[in-house]
């Protein structure tokens, strides 16, 4: 099972289809010939990087949303290899079609919606393809879309906040109705607040789900649920080839990204693994330290694979209110013994790197006493 596509429930296209194509870079497919300017109005397919978002304002399919939550990532659209399989598996599980099999009319293959959790939908793509498809979208559209030279290559996990004591039923719902398997486990304690996280894996492909709920009353998760009145998808982390190019891009942008206090560079260059002799990526690191504090990247490793870094780092929310936002993310790939070994895992002590950084904003905001 891997990632396909994000849907972004919005109340107008045109603003965010401009941000995201002006600010991110992205590229708008073009309308197919018979489409109306009423239908183009409802929804457009913005390419950012190679990750298709398709910004959504179809009354239809979006009003009960709106209804209950601010604008957010609405459908987070999974590819399966045989549909069947998979809906008997979430109907046996208790789960529900939201919309019934479809066969796409361009050929490529079929999808149905299911309800994920909460508010949360699943569109379901069955495709012989390693390329995504987006339902509805003409394949001439997206192919003069996506750029294949883009640094941006696929979506590497999307976030899901859920409330207090939910988490072990979100759980059960992605293992029971979509087969994903529990992963890392994290609890992020500092002395204001704190969270639990549980990271979840499809064993058949590379989607990674993980499931967020606060530790205490006024927890970064909390406020998130606060603002968006409910459970949901609080970031989705967007893997590029090339981090500090990438990230260098979308602030000249106008991107806005998450302040790290000069202190960790400082600690970090104190940690063990940070300077490996005759290592490689070491190397790379200390070329380009100065770019990575002034982008205010955090960088992690695993101890027992201290060669292969992992590199991250979190825009501001994209609304006014502390709720959705994106995540850059850079696994480096390095060869040992013959094999191509890439960063795994998502950086424990990046996560409470960025759990802090999301405590100083909550100060700002006069959240978090």
């Amino acid at each position: 099972m891997e990632f396909n596509h994000l849907s972004f429930y919005v109340e107008a296209v045109a603003p965010w289809r401009d941000w995201f194509v002006n600010a991110w870079g992205g590229v708008c497919s073009e309308p197919a010939a018979e489409a109306s300017a009423e239908q183009n109005s409802r929804q457009a397919l913005v390419y950012v990087g190679r990750v298709p978002l398709l910004i959504v304002a179809d009354a239809a399919v979006v009003g009960t949303y709106l209804q209950q939550h601010p604008p957010g990532i609405g459908d987070v659209a999974l590819r399966v290899r045989a549909l069947e399989p998979v809906l008997e598996q979430v109907v046996a599980a208790g789960g529900s079609l939201v919309q019934p099999v479809q066969r796409d009319r361009w050929g490529r293959g079929r999808w149905a919606k299911i309800q994920g959790w909460g508010s949360l939908t699943h569109t379901l793509i069955e495709s012989q393809q390693p390329e995504s498809w987006v339902p509805g979208i003409a394949p001439d559209q997206g192919r003069r879309a996506a750029p294949r030279d883009s640094l941006i290559t696929a979506v590497d996990h999307a976030v899901v906040n859920v409330p207090k004591g939910e988490l072990p039923q979100a759980i059960a719902w992605y293992a029971g109705q979509l087969g994903f398997q529990p992963r890392q486990r994290f609890t992020i304690d500092t002395p204001r607040s704190g969270l639990r996280s549980q990271v979840l894996a499809h064993p058949q492909g590379n989607a990674q789900l993980p499931i967020n709920e606060p530790a205490t009353a006024n927890s970064q998760v909390q406020e998130f649920l606060d603002y968006n009145r409910g459970g949901g998808i609080q970031h989705v982390a967007l893997h590029t080839a090339d981090i500090v190019h990438t990230v260098g891009q979308l602030r000249a942008g106008g991107v806005g990204f998450l302040a790290v206090p000069p202190s960790y560079y400082e600690a970090l260059r104190r940690r063990p693994g940070y300077q490996t002799q005759g290592d490689s990526t070491s190397e790379w690191l200390r070329q380009r330290e100065a770019a990575i504090a002034q982008l205010q990247i955090l960088v992690d490793w695993e101890p027992h694979l201290p060669q292969a870094r992992l590199l991250q780092t979190f825009t501001q929310p994209l609304l006014s209110i502390p709720t959705v936002f994106f995540e850059l993310i850079q696994r480096q790939v390095v060869q040992l013994k013959e094999e191509a070994v890439q960063a795994q895992g998502f950086g424990e002590r990046n996560f409470q790197a960025l759990f802090e950084a999301i405590e100083r904003e909550q100060m700002k905001r006069g959240s978090l006493a």
